[in-house]
């Protein structure tokens, strides 16, 4: 298949009951982009995720689904998407619809200037979250900052995206496949002189997920110690982006 402007590839596990609230914000904003393709990846879901997702992605005629035959990770499934995307530019966002899917010109944008443009909760004002998320986020922050020397405002948010070369060099070193996989992604790419860039995106805590602080913390804090070996063989190139909103 030749390059598409445009993948979005969405990991999902047990997704169901979100992705309405989702995929048809996304769909919408991806037909305005010629050819652009959505890869949903099933990450061994039990709840029929990947039905859902093949109803609500059937009148867009480069979404798809791809189906991993069990539960892998977070990190797996977006490097199984990675793999299979034919995108010039390679975007991920979570399932659950927090980060706002009009914002995704805004990270096309940085792209212009920065191999990597990260969607940031901590830059701007336009990030809606509970108390205890932004103190969670905020100590794995500071946790990032002192083992991996990473110094990004905010590794986490479920919104990114790269130039699409780049992207399959970056998932294709990278190993692993949990949570945490943001932090060696980003290591890696800091590691080769990538250029960062991290752009205001608006987002909404959306109850019902996966994530657990006391199961995947401590998984994501190995991952963040793995990534250390990545640091120190070429100086950072970070480049902070505050485009205007549309």
């Amino acid at each position: 298949m030749d390059s598409v402007p445009v993948s979005v590839i969405i990991p999902a596990y047990n997704e169901a009951m979100r992705l309405p609230g989702l995929l048809p914000s996304l769909v919408s904003v991806m037909r305005k982009i010629p050819d652009a393709e959505v890869i949903l990846v099933d990450d061994g879901s039990t709840d029929g995720t990947a039905a859902v997702a093949e109803e609500h992605l059937a009148g867009l005629p480069g979404g798809r689904v791809l189906r991993l035959p069990w539960n892998s990770g977070k990190g797996a499934a977006v490097r199984a998407g990675v793999s299979v995307a034919h995108g010039a530019s390679i975007v991920f966002m979570d399932a659950d619809g927090a980060s706002d899917v009009n914002d995704l010109p805004l990270l096309l944008a940085a792209l212009e200037h920065a191999e990597v443009a990260l969607g940031s909760r901590r830059i701007g004002d336009g990030a809606m979250r509970s108390s205890g998320r932004r103190v969670g986020s905020w100590a794995f922050n500071q946790i990032t900052r002192s083992l991996a020397s990473l110094d990004v405002a905010d590794t986490q948010c479920g919104f990114k995206a790269f130039r699409g070369q780049e992207a399959k060099l970056l998932f294709s070193l990278a190993r692993s496949s949990g949570f945490g996989f943001d932090v060696e992604v980003l290591s890696i790419a800091r590691s080769i002189g990538y250029r960062i860039a991290e752009v205001p995106i608006r987002w909404a805590e959306i109850p019902g997920g996966t994530f657990r602080v006391t199961r995947h913390t401590p998984a994501m804090i190995v991952d963040v110690v793995r990534a250390r070996r990545y640091l120190g063989r070429s100086a950072p190139g970070l480049v902070v982006s505050s485009p205007p909103r549309p």
